[in-house]
């Protein structure tokens, strides 16, 4: 019937994904939305983690829960 997915996730990655700290290189107030990274490093919010405002798959590439960190 159905088929089923298993998802191996490497912890250190896990654990990457779900740290949502406030940074105080950070600024204050995000912008909710970036169209790009280079948008997001020109605005000094780059790195965006997972949880964080501006955060979006599609400026994740790699798919860890951190968008624009490479």
């Amino acid at each position: 019937m159905g088929s089923s997915v298993s998802v191996i996730i490497d912890p250190s990655r896990q654990a990457a994904a779900r740290r949502v700290e406030p940074r105080s290189d950070q600024p204050l107030f995000r912008q909710s939305r970036y169209a790009s990274c280079a948008d997001a490093k020109a605005a000094g919010a780059a790195p965006i983690y997972q949880g964080e405002p501006g955060y979006s798959t599609k400026l994740d590439r790699d798919k860890d829960g951190i968008a624009c960190d490479k």
